[in-house]
């Protein structure tokens, strides 16, 4: 399954998407500096922080009331346009390319003044630069990227003393840019091999990969499990590049089961993905946050965004660097490169899911590159080989779905309900080219060409079972507006339609009496 933009003759089907959906700005705090990455940190009081990376140092924000941020510190650093911060307890651990090693706060004193940093620069395994780093639930610090060996993972220990890190082993195969671990199992992007890894660490001192996966625009930049452990998603950090699912249950075995865009063919970069009760949280630079329902990973639909970057849109390393949304109240920290920290408000919502097969009705096989898309959104997708499909819409109505390929005759299907968290299931029968039936298969035919067309179309129609009824052809919108109806008191007959016709895509059904052959879509272009 596809999701993807139709070509030209389409467009009219579709509107563009939405740059707020389901995310309400709360607040927000303008910075001097740059911002890079954003973690979140709370209190023994409950009181709520945003851990921001700026260009020149390391900036802690109360975020308790969202309306009204404050920053209450700020660590200066070596200027860097990279700085990524996690935490351990009361503790916070940052990350910069600009030298100097991992810098560590003391958080504990919140909501008094914080006194205590100190500075990390390993001892068995040395470095002054550090690109990004995780800890896990037992206390593990990876740190990634580092100006030491091949820039693998740094395995280290918190546990004992989180001011002093113990260095406990080092995966150094190949540079790992970014990861995340869960277990024994660190999940590694290899941005520059192009590929994530699943690498076992249960024994720290000596980690062994024990499966790769190249992602689809091969430039893998994070990775992140799903709750269940059952699915990994990833980020390429390329224009245009996807969001990526993957069934990981089986080592042996990894299969991509779904890629998502948010707006496809504008070359915006995705950033970092995170999972949160099976939604996918991303920063996705110029198109700001996204939220995708990632329930069934078989089919990501996009059910949330914030466009924190309306200044720079398309391609470039502008605008959402991090998203953090694991904070108790829900909300969802965003740090914009050029624009400063946002705190939204997200209403997690459940798509209506549209899956289902189109099969030839003739053979019964099923049909590959076939074109399914919800008429006036831009929700779409096109079948697999095994005649497959599934997408869905973030919003629940009644809907008319369309299904088209090169070689049949397009089919529109009317009146599809469509409900937040339920699956629907479609079966279509698409028949040979120009073909229509009623729907108990035996009432007649209608062919039209040519289509799509120029100047004018034929409508032939013939009807089996003539009633002396007068045979009706309507012509419509593609939203049900009727712009004709020529009758016509015969079982058979032909007609010129289109010549007063504008560009566009319109729908023609023929009827007699209680007889109605399957409604056609035509398109001048």
């Amino acid at each position: 399954m596809k999701k993807l933009l139709l070509s030209q003759l389409y467009l009219l089907l579709f509107l563009p998407a939405l740059a707020q959906l389901n995310m309400t700005e709360l607040g927000f705090l303008n910075y001097s500096d740059p911002l890079s990455d954003v973690w979140g940190y709370v209190d023994a009081e409950g009181n709520e922080y945003a851990l921001v990376g700026a260009y020149t140092g390391f900036s802690v924000v109360d975020v308790t009331d969202p309306a009204n941020p404050a920053e209450v510190f700020f660590g200066s650093g070596i200027p860097s346009i990279w700085r990524d911060i996690k935490t351990w307890g009361d503790y916070a651990y940052v990350s910069t390319e600009g030298g100097g090693g991992l810098y560590i706060v003391d958080l504990s004193p919140l909501p008094g003044s914080i006194t205590t940093t100190t500075t990390f620069t390993g001892d068995a395994y040395p470095f002054t630069t550090v690109h990004n780093l995780y800890i896990d639930e037992t206390g593990k610090l990876y740190i990634f990227g580092a100006n030491s060996g091949s820039g693998g993972a740094i395995i280290c220990d918190l546990t004992v003393d989180p001011m002093n890190p113990v260095e406990l082993g080092r995966f150094d195969d190949y540079y790992l840019h970014d990861g995340m671990a869960r277990g024994d199992t660190l999940w590694g992007g290899a941005v520059y091999a192009g590929f994530f890894a699943a690498i076992d660490v249960s024994d720290p001192a000596n980690p062994v990969a024990m499966a790769t996966k190249t992602t689809p625009s091969a430039f893998t930049h994070n990775a992140w499990i799903s709750d269940n452990g059952q699915h990994l998603f990833t980020t390429d950090e390329k224009d245009d590049a996807f969001i990526a699912a993957y069934d990981v249950s089986d080592f042996g075995n990894i299969q991509e089961t779904d890629r998502i865009q948010s707006s496809p063919g504008n070359n915006v970069i995705p950033h970092n993905v995170h999972v949160l009760n099976d939604y996918l949280v991303t920063s996705y630079y110029s198109d700001g946050v996204t939220i995708h329902d990632a329930e069934r990973p078989h089919n990501l639909i996009e059910v949330g965004n914030y466009d924190t970057s309306p200044n720079f849109p398309g391609p470039g390393f502008h605008g959402c660097w991090g998203a953090y949304p694991f904070l108790p109240s829900g909300n969802v920290l965003a740090s914009d490169i050029e624009e400063g920290l946002y705190i939204l408000e997200p209403s997690y919502t459940r798509a209506c899911y549209l899956e289902g097969v189109v099969t030839d009705s003739a053979s019964g096989l099923p049909i590959n590159d076939a074109v399914i898309a919800i008429v006036n959104t831009a929700y779409n997708d096109v079948t697999d080989i095994s005649g497959e499909f599934a997408f869905g819409t973030p919003e629940a109505g009644s809907y008319n779905v369309i299904v088209s390929h090169e070689a049949y005759n397009t089919t529109v299907i009317e009146n599809v309900m469509l409900e937040n968290g339920i699956l629907t299931d479609l079966e279509v029968s698409l028949s040979g080219w120009f073909t229509s039936v009623d729907e108990y298969g035996s009432a007649g035919q209608m062919k039209i060409g040519p289509n799509p067309f120029h100047t004018s179309t034929q409508v032939h129609f013939e009807f089996e079972q003539w009633d002396d009824q007068e045979v009706i052809v309507q012509l419509s919108t593609i939203n049900g507006q009727v712009l004709s109806e020529i009758k016509i008191t015969a079982a058979s007959g032909q007609l010129s339609l289109g010549e007063d016709l504008k560009p566009g895509l319109y729908i023609v059904r023929v009827f007699s009496g209680t007889k109605s052959l399957k409604p056609m879509l035509i398109s001048k272009l």
